[in-house]
């Protein structure tokens, strides 16, 4: 216990080497948990994971995490000032506001967050009643600036009436049986809508990052989804997408900016970039 605090305390004031001495610690060593210590809350699924999901638990995932936290502190990325679950009118009633914010989670499939927030406070000026009615064109015109708009603007019009008729879903398996919303949307509509934290939702930025530090080598968003949540306690899982999505937003880009990462000493895309021939 006493090594484990010192290396925490070690992460508020190191620089950049002094990090990557702490990550070659031994406290992250690969090493062999007890079985009486193992987490009780892994699925089944998780239990027979393969050998590089468990190399990775030894490696100090939170650790890693804790070191993004301090390159996130300004909070000042596109998805902390305008991210879509941000796009909804607070002086409403809560059905307006749960059907705003799942519009606006709608919106932003393969869309940047300034131009899914400008396309959903322009929606914002519409009752439920207005966009379940309006002919289809126009609802494209207010929302032209995202990628695949007409598909959009067909299953946000699909929401509105549904939100009339039956009222907007209150669980994660109704949301994610609506055209359009995957496991991200629903778990961010829950969190936010609901304030009901029911996973970690993964998007592009986090598959990236984890990828290349790497935290797990993994492209499936679900299986990425079970390993974080085995990482982390359910309480610090509501925090860790809009920290994840803002460091790939302003530093770990598909472009990375590794001159202003403290993680590069480990990151396996910075050492493939930097190994001469």
């Amino acid at each position: 216990m006493r090594q484990t605090q010192k290396v925490m305390l070690a992460f508020s004031e190191a620089t950049t080497s002094e990090l990557n001495e702490i990550l070659e610690h031994r406290f992250f060593k690969e090493k062999k948990s007890p079985k009486s210590k193992s987490k009780t809350s892994l699925s089944k699924q998780q239990s027979t994971a393969p050998m590089s999901a468990i190399k990775q638990e030894n490696s100090g995932t939170k650790n890693i995490y804790e070191i993004i936290k301090q390159m996130r502190l300004e909070r000042n990325a596109p998805v902390d000032l305008v991210g879509p679950q941000k796009c909804f009118d607070k002086d409403k009633d809560i059905e307006t506001q749960r059907f705003q914010i799942l519009t606006s989670l709608m919106l932003s499939p393969q869309t940047k967050d300034d131009v899914t927030s400008k396309c959903a406070n322009r929606l914002l000026e519409y009752t439920m009643n207005d966009i379940a009615n309006m002919d289809e064109p126009e609802l494209i015109k207010l929302i032209y600036e995202v990628n695949f708009n007409v598909t959009k603007a067909k299953r946000i019009k699909d929401l509105a009436q549904l939100a009339i008729y039956k009222g907007m879903p209150k669980t994660f398996e109704e949301t994610i049986k609506i055209k359009g919303v995957g496991e991200k949307i629903a778990l961010l509509y829950m969190q936010v809508a609901f304030q009901r934290v029911e996973g970690i939702p993964i998007d592009v930025n986090m598959i990236r990052i984890c990828n290349r530090i790497p935290i797990l080598k993994e492209k499936s968003p679900t299986k990425l989804r079970k390993f974080l949540e085995s990482q982390f306690e359910h309480k610090e899982w509501g925090e860790i997408n809009e920290t994840l999505v803002g460091f790939g937003q302003q530093i770990c880009l598909p472009k990375p900016k590794c001159d202003q990462c403290k993680l590069k000493d480990i990151c396996e895309y910075y050492k493939l970039q930097n190994t001469s021939d």
